[in-house]
């Protein structure tokens, strides 16, 4: 995303919080929090002299590092469905702020129905084609806001995504019903993560060999609560995960992702 595309966004989450209240100054406190970006509303040693809600917005925006701006995303718009501003069909200039809103969180990845649930657009395929695809694919995952079935949906994706691209990297085959804990444990051996310890008098590398000897396991896991709960398959049932669970569960893909990843990158091909 571009520093025009994120600044359009400001703007125009900025026209928004300016013309509605609620949310007031304090929701405005409570997102910001939530996204660990800091944007007062007095002026630093001054109680008295207040900022406008879309300057402090512009502030927050400003402040927030490239791994923050979803975030911020993400929390604002949930103010704004808590505060029930999208359900304000009636009135044609909110409406206009919120179909600019959406227009310009295109630009930066992001769909937003008309009830505010937010979505990354554009569906990656689970067929690698290449680091880009999977960096996608991963993005995919951390973008996957407050979804449960589309977290669990894109935590299998990524570790088949993860695990596909190493083996075709080191051009290895793989079969179409071949199971996510195959293919992650193919994929491990290939990139020279050992499950066996490197000294067995050491409990340092006894106790590494256990850590990598689950990566197979959690993605069974995954896999088993994707296909129960995970979006995909027409589900028609709403996931009865909770959200700090569905968040481990992205958080430890991730962390296995990026694990196979730099074991791959770090021991040559040939």
């Amino acid at each position: 995303m571009s520093t025009e595309d994120i600044w359009a966004v400001a703007a125009s989450f900025g026209e928004i919080f300016a013309v509605e209240s609620p949310p007031t100054h304090s929701d405005m406190d409570v997102a910001f929090r939530r996204a660990g970006v800091l944007s007062p509303q007095s002026a630093p040693g001054s109680g008295i002299f207040s900022i406008s809600k879309a300057r402090r917005i512009t502030n927050a925006f400003d402040q927030a590092d490239e791994g923050k701006v979803d975030g911020l995303i993400r929390a604002l718009t949930s103010s704004l469905v808590a505060k029930r501003v999208f359900e304000k069909t009636y009135d044609e200039v909110t409406q206009n702020l919120l179909d600019e809103l959406r227009r310009n969180l295109a630009r930066v990845g992001w769909g937003l129905s008309p009830a505010g649930s937010l979505s990354p657009l554009g569906v990656i395929d689970v067929q690698v084609g290449g680091r880009e695809a999977l960096e996608h694919q991963i993005k995919r995952l951390r973008n996957s806001g407050d979804d449960v079935s589309l977290i669990l949906g894109a935590a299998k994706d990524s570790l088949e995504a993860g695990a596909k691209f190493v083996l075709e990297e080191r051009q290895e085959r793989y079969q179409p019903d071949e199971s996510l804990e195959a293919l992650l444990n193919r994929a491990m051996k290939l990139a020279g993560i050992s499950t066996r310890p490197a000294d067995v008098s050491s409990d340092a590398s006894k106790a590494l060999a256990t850590i990598n000897q689950s990566v197979p396991k959690i993605a069974e896991a995954v896999r088993k609560v994707r296909n129960d709960q995970g979006s995909g398959h027409g589900r028609t049932v709403m996931a009865t995960m909770s959200m700090p669970e569905a968040a481990f569960i992205r958080d430890l893909t991730l962390s296995v992702v990026n694990f196979l990843l730099s074991e791959h990158d770090a021991h040559p091909r040939w």
